[in-house]
This record gives C-alpha cells, structure tokens and sequence, in this order.
C-alpha cells in the first residue's frame, strides 16, 4: 500500500520566471501562469486572484448593475 505523505505547494507570489527549468525554480515562482495576480483585490489580501477582464464579455448587464456573485444559469427570454 502507497505511503501517503503532505505535500506543500504555496502560491507563487513572485510570478512568472522563465529562466530556468521547472525543476529548478526559485522559491515562489512559477514558469508557467494564466489569469492570475498576487493579490486579491476585493478583499486587499496576498492569497493569489483572477486578473480581472479586459473587455466585456457579453453586451447585456445582468444583476442591474450590483455584481453577480455565483450564476448557475441564465436564460434569456425575448419578449414579443
């Protein structure tokens, strides 16, 4: 039966570092990241974010303006 061990992967606060192998990486670097900040914004805590967009993703607001906080789904209906 396979040992279980603990394994810590903290979150690489000083980013992307391309210089070396992903083997050798320097203490909290990552060679590879997508989408991600150090910080958190809303909450203004160091725990790794999403990026916020660029651009809008869809022409129509939902929410009238307050933020969507979790969406299952949505169904839009037109009305004749």
């Amino acid at each position: 039966m396979a040992r279980k061990s603990i394994i810590t992967l903290p979150f690489p606060l000083k980013g992307i570092n391309k210089n070396y192998a992903q083997s050798d990486q320097p203490n909290l670097t990552s060679p590879a990241m997508q989408n991600v900040r150090p910080s958190d914004v809303m909450e203004n805590r160091v725990r790794g974010g999403q990026r916020p967009g660029l651009k809008r993703q869809y022409p129509v607001c939902i929410g009238n303006g307050k933020p969507v906080v979790a969406i299952a789904e949505v169904t839009i209906v037109e009305v004749s």
